[in-house]
């Protein structure tokens, strides 16, 4: 939650107006540098091949989300929020990373992280911006102000568990298998993809009406996830090209709010999605889920939002993220980071959905101390849709290939089980 959504104190809403708006810009920025530091640390906790290293980096981590914490709560309103929320982002980058490495030891582990994860973007749909606790009156929804996101509480909980997780593990040796390829590669090639994905989205945040932007910003995606998936050891690529296709048919799916008491029954679908892709993996097929999903969103788009379609849509996409992250399976933990990173990262997708000429805008006013919105509904645009699947079927290609060019298994290892 602390590398997705933005940071927030009891104060924040008194910030200034240009405060909030330099946060809210930087956003992508802090995510994508959390994501990267998050690698990072997988990639050195997977190399050093030592308990303490990946429960000790993880622990770092969230020290230093709790002293920021600490300090923002005795900060004021003057105090940069964007510095704190990159603060906080590379703090959670720090604690993925090393968390990652450390327990995802077999399936029942791969299965509570990779849950987690994903169910960190539903609660971050499902809970009320930060802004406060919504009711609503005759001038709109209002928004009153509230207290630290993520809370205190958790932050200290969380820091604890780690805590005993370190001294618990501090002489555990050989957690990850080795790779005999450049240990380096999911560094870079998250690295490459993440960059290229936040340029695209910052240019189609001002150009999304053109359709050559539009179209240069998605093959650039695309050829960044083909050499992305390459770089990686083996057929981990897959893994890489089922995210980038979850992201950008995603991007078009997920509502920018859903009511509170849907996030237990889609985190539900989600782990069912995630068994599921355990029992019968099959990348190919979840990639032409995704394109059916997407040519579906096109063709029923058009009019105002309806809640059954949004409804049906969310629960498929929280089957379909499930589905994915499992049935890819890849060898080393690094790779796994990589595709929660892709997922976490906005696509160029949502720079299309997200721009003026599209989707849901609103007016928001700020009177003593309360937000006050007011939605404006307009026409949704199929151009997203039409967007996300020709992205998935740039994957479809970039998976055939793979396939093709990489060997399953490392010789002398088959019949074993491929999972981290």
């Amino acid at each position: 939650m602390s590398l997705m959504l933005p940071i927030n104190f009891a104060w924040s809403s008194e910030s200034s107006a240009l405060q909030l708006d330099l946060m809210a810009y930087t956003l992508p920025r802090s995510i994508a540098a959390g994501v990267i530091i998050a690698l990072v640390v997988a990639v050195f906790a997977t190399t050093v091949n030592h308990g303490l290293a990946a429960w000790g980096a993880a622990l770092f981590g969230i020290v230093i989300m709790y002293v920021n914490h600490v300090a923002g709560q005795h900060a004021g309103p003057v105090t940069s929020l964007s510095t704190l929320n990159y603060v906080d982002s590379i703090a959670a980058g720090i604690l993925f990373g090393g968390i990652a490495t450390a327990v995802l030891h077999g399936r029942p582990q791969v299965f509570g992280w990779t849950l987690g994860a994903l169910s960190s973007v539903v609660i971050g749909t499902a809970v009320p911006a930060p802004h406060g606790e919504a009711h609503s009156t005759g001038l709109g929804t209002v928004y009153s102000p509230t207290g630290d996101t993520p809370p205190l509480w958790l932050i200290v909980v969380t820091m604890i568990v780690v805590a005993v997780g370190t001294v618990l593990n501090r002489h555990r040796s050989g957690i990850e298998r080795r790779s005999f390829e450049l240990p380096m590669a999911p560094i870079l090639a998250g690295t490459l993809f993440v960059g290229v994905t936040l340029f695209g989205t910052e240019w189609l945040a001002h150009h999304g009406d053109n359709l050559v932007d539009i179209g240069t910003a998605a093959l650039a995606t695309v050829v960044a996830g083909m050499i992305a998936a390459m770089l990686l050891p083996r057929r981990d690529g897959t893994l890489v090209l089922l995210t980038i296709a979850l992201s950008g048919v995603g991007a078009t799916l997920l509502p920018s709010a859903v009511p509170t008491w849907t996030a237990i029954p889609l985190i539900a679908v989600v782990a069912g999605g995630i068994l599921l892709g355990f029992r019968r993996p099959a990348p190919m097929a979840a990639l032409a889920a995704f394109a059916a999903t997407a040519v579906l969103g096109a063709l029923t788009a058009g009019g105002a939002a309806s809640p059954v379609r949004t409804a049906a849509f969310s629960i498929v996409l929280a089957a379909l993220s499930g589905y994915c992250f499992s049935s890819a399976a890849p060898r080393y933990n690094p790779t796994r980071v990589l595709g929660m990173a892709i997922v976490f990262v906005p696509s160029v997708v949502v720079a299309l959905r997200d721009h003026p000429s599209r989707n849901d805008y609103g007016t928001v006013t700020v009177e003593n101390g309360h937000w006050y919105y007011t939605q404006t509904p307009t026409p949704d645009s199929p151009t997203p849709y039409w967007t996300a699947f020709a992205i998935t079927i740039a994957c479809v290609i970039g998976l055939i290939a793979l396939r093709r060019w990489r060997a399953p298994t490392i010789p002398g290892t088959r019949g074993k089980a491929a999972e981290s």
